[in-house]
């Protein structure tokens, strides 16, 4: 009975859910785990990085499409940052929306053919 119940309550909220929250949802989710992954050393957990060594991206001012470009490629100079040329344009994309969800209150998913332009254009 309880599994009855359980997928009853399953169905039920499934259905209420469109197509484009769970993208963001599944988007939100995988960009978490590619963040702790490849960002977190550096930018911590939080976002709020490490005084002057690594910046804040709590309150970033860039774009998606130069957050993007700065993921994948890095960043030589004043400021370092490596590039993680192992980032596909679906886990840039990711990253993208997790982190605009998690700093910047915007749950809008940044689509891949988005990450895929953005990425060819660079350079």
């Amino acid at each position: 009975m309880k599994n009855l119940a359980l997928l009853i309550f399953a169905s039920f909220f499934l259905s209420c859910t469109s197509k484009e929250e769970i993208l963001q949802q599944q988007y939100s989710v995988e960009g978490m785990a590619l963040y702790q992954t490849h960002c977190e050393n550096c930018h911590q957990a939080d976002g709020a990085g490490l005084r002057n060594l690594y910046p804040s991206i709590q309150k970033t001012q860039l774009s998606p499409e130069a957050l993007a470009c700065l993921m994948k490629y890095g960043k030589k100079g004043n400021g370092y940052m490596p590039a993680n040329a192992k980032l596909q344009a679906l886990d840039v994309a990711e990253l993208v929306t997790y982190m605009r969800e998690k700093w910047g209150n915007k749950k809008q998913v940044f689509p891949t053919d988005s990450a895929k332009m953005a990425l060819q254009n660079c350079r």
